[in-house]
């Protein structure tokens, strides 16, 4: 498969992906996570428990076996909805942590008892809702989506 054939590809994965967790279709009170290695390998993680401390966000497995955090800076708000970079991403599982280098990516919180609009779009962000999209240094994409079951400001 050629580059460009497989750039569409990805593409159109992180479309489709990006629209299934925008509609809402998440039915638990907790997260999805869904990682998409360079090798087209998708690894999709149901019943996440995400929490917000200050400016970091914690994805735990359902199992516990594995937490992710990510923390933000330079933060800005669209109306109600605040929009972050991540700058820093580290993943801990059998008591080891390895730091996840980043190409880019966005973290999208509404930390608000109404549903909001996410910037430049008309897709709605749910209350007390996250989303993260993030592609590492190693191609591998990763997508987050659900509700926060703890807020520390």
């Amino acid at each position: 498969m050629n580059t460009h054939t497989r750039s569409v590809l990805v593409a159109a994965t992180l479309v489709t992906v990006a629209a299934w967790f925008a509609s809402g279709l998440c039915a638990s009170a907790r997260g999805v996570t869904l990682i998409q290695e360079s090798n087209g390998t998708v690894k999709t993680y149901s019943d996440v428990y995400m929490s917000v401390v200050g400016q970091t966000l914690t994805l735990r497995s359902a199992d516990g076996k594995g937490t992710m955090r990510i923390a933000t800076g330079a933060c800005s708000f669209d109306k109600n909805v605040q929009r972050c970079l991540p700058y820093s991403v580290t993943l801990t599982q059998a008591g080891k942590t390895h730091t996840i280098m980043l190409s880019y990516g966005t973290v999208f919180m509404n930390l608000t008892n109404q549903s909001h609009e996410l910037p430049r779009s008309s897709d709605m962000l749910a209350p007390r809702t996250v989303l993260v999209l993030f592609k590492t240094a190693h191609g591998t994409y990763v997508t987050v989506k659900g509700t926060l079951d703890q807020v520390k400001t």
